[in-house]
């Protein structure tokens, strides 16, 4: 069953999944309607957001060097950068 994509053998979009906090700052929230309307033109097809998070999660897990970076951005890592 398991070589069934995700989105095909379940039967409602959270099957399988374990709630979790997830605080967003009103700017990141605000983009997220943006890069829904991305992902359903990319796609062809409706995006649920549950799908699309957890989808950003596992970018972020395959690439730390862009959470790294963006984490630069936000200040992290300053006194070892000096």
């Amino acid at each position: 069953m398991d070589s069934i994509p995700y989105k095909l053998r379940r039967n409602k979009v959270n099957e399988g999944r374990e709630q979790v906090p997830f605080f967003l700052r009103d700017h990141v929230i605000d983009a997220e309607a943006e890069l829904q309307d991305n992902l359903e033109e990319r796609l062809g097809e409706n995006v649920y957001k549950s799908d699309y998070r957890e989808a950003a999660m596992v970018v972020a897990q395959r690439n730390p060097e862009l959470i790294a970076s963006v984490l630069r951005e936000w200040g992290y890592d300053l006194e070892s950068s000096q």
